[in-house]
């Protein structure tokens, strides 16, 4: 009889179970339906954002920097920056389509540029706006801030920045050259200690780079200079 009642009772059980599920659903349906309502709006909506908004603006994003790109290759940067009235400038893209992989990319150019005119806070403020989609321009974003800032003569900045390159870049070609950078400042700046670190960074983690294979010179002349001034 045991064997008998026991399935019955996970049967009930199961029933009293469901009968629960049921009765919350439709004491509380309203609620439940608007969830899903909002779920669906919201998962339609990204889709509808993403299809409908985002593609468009980003093909007609990459198709406003092309020309830019191209006076920018040939050294018309003013053009490239600007624009010629019927080609939109570097600057136009960016405000146009910042939410975009070329309206982000405007911003570096930009950058580039407003460092080549001399235009020291004009470029900060659009590489500080670009946001670097690899490690590699992450780099080069931090370098270019480096020496925006020690044209600034803002020296510990720009030291700062010259570590955080080296840091964000993570490879054998950039990353001893932004330490070496950093170091050499620091040098200059008679933060022996701090452009010995540097150096023997590179030592250690790119002794084979072109700066690595060089660096036991900048080593040597950090340590006598430190044990001559003890």
């Amino acid at each position: 009889m045991e064997d008998v009642k026991k399935p019955v009772e996970q049967v009930a059980n199961e029933q009293g179970t469901y009968q629960s599920v049921e009765n919350f659903f439709l004491k509380n349906r309203n609620g439940i339906l608007i969830g899903l309502g909002v779920i669906i709006v919201a998962i339609g909506g990204y889709f509808g954002y993403k299809k409908l908004y985002m593609e468009p603006r980003v093909e007609s994003a990459q198709n406003s920097i092309y020309g830019a790109q191209g006076y920018f290759g040939m050294d018309s940067f003013d053009l490239a920056l600007n624009g010629d009235g019927a080609v939109s400038g570097f600057l136009q893209v960016a405000e146009q389509y910042g939410n975009t992989p070329s309206g982000n990319l405007a911003h570096y150019y930009a950058g580039v540029i407003y460092m080549k005119k001399n235009e020291l806070d004009n470029a900060i403020k659009q590489l500080e706006s670009f946001d670097a989609p690899t490690p590699e321009l992450a780099g080069k974003k931090y370098e270019l801030l480096g020496h925006a800032y020690a044209d600034k003569k803002d020296y510990k900045k720009a030291i700062e920045l010259y570590k955080k390159a080296g840091d964000e870049a993570e490879n054998n070609l950039q990353s001893p050259a932004y330490y070496k950078f950093a170091g050499d400042l620091m040098s200059e700046q008679n933060d022996l200690k701090g452009a010995l670190e540097m150096y023997r960074k590179i030592k250690q983690l790119y002794p084979t780079s072109a700066e690595g294979l060089n660096i036991d010179l900048d080593i040597t002349y950090a340590e006598n200079k430190l044990g001559t001034s003890k």
